[in-house]
């Protein structure tokens, strides 16, 4: 069984990305990623697009989960961001899905491709680390996705 996993959406897409919703792929090049704030979790997103940090990317790449790579990605903060105090930023890392539910891979992006889904096996990995402001709901019906 999967768990739907929407993430802390602290980033919009900078001004370097080259993303237009009208082509495949949506994305050219780099994913440069604006913090807006952060509350502190491993794992970030905007608009289908996820970074994690290093220590959990990591991970990732040291288990035996499927259906993802881990690509680079540019970092900067916005112009609200020294206006609060928050925790220093980690190094990130792009985490690109590339599974899919009906091959039973671990890790697969679904609802046109803004929300990850994950195995038990991913979600044990990912709780392993902060993510506290995540939203996890058991898939019930697959074919609905």
């Amino acid at each position: 069984m999967h768990t739907l996993f929407e993430a802390e959406v602290t980033i919009s897409l900078g001004a370097g990305s080259d993303f237009r919703h009208d082509r495949e792929p949506r994305l050219v090049g780099t994913l440069h990623a604006e913090f807006e704030g952060w509350l502190g979790d491993d794992i970030v997103e905007t608009s289908g697009f996820w970074l994690v940090t290093e220590a959990l990317a990591a991970a990732l790449q040291s288990s035996a989960l499927t259906g993802f790579e881990l690509a680079d990605v540019v970092v900067t903060t916005g112009p609200t961001w020294d206006e609060f105090d928050y925790p220093p930023l980690p190094v990130w890392r792009r985490l690109v899905p590339t599974g899919s539910l009906t091959a039973g891979d671990d890790i697969a992006a679904v609802r046109r491709s803004t929300t990850l889904a994950l195995s038990e096996q991913a979600l044990r990995l990912l709780e392993s680390f902060q993510i506290e402001n995540a939203s996890l709901r058991p898939i019930t019906d697959p074919q609905s996705l």
